[in-house]
């Protein structure tokens, strides 16, 4: 796999290309957006259990946002069910749950670790009418043990940078889950610099994006989709040929094969 060393002016590229591939298909992506924003509300309303499901389907889901990403900025016209091709394609099912098992797996190691400030965040989020101490906790931790704050948010970055390219890597690329996490991990220590300044300006955009009732998301998914598959190709340099999911995988490998 090559991976390729990036400016860190390309991330500001990644997002004018993402706000393109959002005009280009608007109607789709809106429609794509509400279904993403839904799928995630009513699995994070079950208490306790809903972060796991999100962990386990986020890679599903995603792939149709990356395919509409693809068609975005590749001139071709995307599709509403194009959301669900992570569910109905046999070929990207069982590695994308496998990835979304690795997501769950990551996601309570860091539970844990961040124990008991995750504690206290979780009881915020499902027990609104509990006493939840999380701005304690965390100035505690931070007064207590600065260091061992920043050896878990550094662990917390790691596993971050391990599953931000696993599943463009799985699907367009045609790897493994395993093989999919390690690439991603080592993509992203290559070009830390331009990713670290894109995820400042994606936490920024995302505050922005929370107000008016968080309408703003319908517009930052799509953005930061498109961004994030234009950074994709920038780092990996993937084959030329920039044909949608199904038939670009005749080039690399069908999964399951």
């Amino acid at each position: 796999m090559n991976i390729q060393t990036v400016e860190f002016r390309r991330c500001f590229a990644w997002l004018g290309a993402g706000w393109y591939a959002f005009k280009s298909n608007l109607g789709a992506w809106l429609a794509l957006s509400i279904v993403f924003l839904l799928a995630v509300m009513l699995l994070g309303m079950l208490p306790f259990i809903g972060i796991p499901l999100i962990m386990l389907f986020v890679p599903l889901l995603l792939t149709g946002l990356l395919v509409t990403a693809h068609k975005s900025l590749t001139g071709s016209l995307a599709q509403v069910e194009d959301i669900l091709l992570g569910f109905n394609d046999e070929r990207f099912r069982q590695p994308l749950l496998l990835l979304g098992g690795a997501m769950v797996v990551g996601t309570l190691f860091l539970l844990v670790m961040f124990y008991p400030l995750s504690w206290e965040l979780l009881k915020a989020s499902y027990l609104p009418g509990s006493d939840t101490q999380a701005n304690a906790v965390l100035l505690e931790v931070a007064e207590t043990s600065p260091l061992g704050l920043l050896l878990q948010l550094g662990m917390a970055g790691v596993i971050l940078m391990a599953f931000f390219y696993a599943t463009p890597l799985l699907v367009f690329e045609g790897l493994e889950p395993l093989d999919a996490i390690m690439t991603s991990l080592q993509a992203c220590l290559k070009n830390a610099v331009p990713l670290g300044l894109f995820a400042i300006m994606v936490v920024g955009l995302a505050i922005l994006a929370a107000f008016a009732f968080g309408l703003g998301y319908l517009v930052l998914i799509p953005v930061l989709t498109g961004a994030s598959y234009a950074s994709f190709r920038d780092v990996f340099d993937p084959v030329e040929n920039a044909n949608p999911p199904q038939e670009h995988r005749g080039q690399a490998r069908v999964i399951g094969e």
